[in-house]
């Protein structure tokens, strides 16, 4: 019989860690590939907003123009080394998603540029700089891992519903 008391609580836990996670990011990892396939890794300070992520990057970086060719992409936002309890199990939630360059010339692109600066004060700066860009990576599915058999699917319209992927649980190896 399933305990959906219990279930509830793991998902009001899974929700908040999620929450938490989020709260704290100022950067996240980006997985991207190039035309013929080859990956990528790198990362980008970025914000969230209306559940959607936005990078600000330069042309001289690889994943911009990865992302401009390629937009799908998948990128991870990480519980800090330091202040993870296990470091087999930092928690984190991964992403993937496709990303949408935003012109200079958009109505968007005045209001998402300011939403960057109030986080980071380096921003006015960059954009007055022609190779930085500005993209929106939107999610289509995620994951949220914050430890051993604590993984959850995030799925729907806004990612807010969370599935418990309790049924995929680690086991122990059979000696014999």
């Amino acid at each position: 019989m399933v305990d959906y008391k219990k279930m509830s609580n793991i998902i009001k836990e899974a929700t908040a860690e999620k929450n938490q996670l989020l709260e704290k990011m100022c950067t996240i990892m980006l997985s991207t590939t190039d035309s013929t396939g080859i990956p990528n890794s790198s990362y980008a300070p970025s914000i969230m907003h209306n559940g959607s992520f936005y990078i600000f990057i330069s042309e001289l970086s690889k994943h911009t123009k990865n992302l401009t060719d390629q937009p799908f992409n998948s990128f991870m936002v990480i519980e800090d080394e330091k202040a993870a309890a296990n470091i087999f199990a930092r928690k984190r939630l991964t992403f993937k998603s496709k990303a949408r360059k935003i012109e200079r010339e958009d109505s968007e692109w005045n209001s998402k540029i300011t939403l960057l600066e109030d986080k980071f004060e380096t921003i006015a700066y960059l954009k007055n700089m022609g190779d930085f860009h500005l993209f929106e990576l939107k999610p289509s599915e995620g994951l949220l891992v914050y430890g051993f058999g604590k993984a959850f699917r995030l799925t729907g319209p806004n990612l807010d519903q969370i599935n418990h992927m309790n049924d995929q649980g680690h086991k122990e190896k059979k000696h014999g």
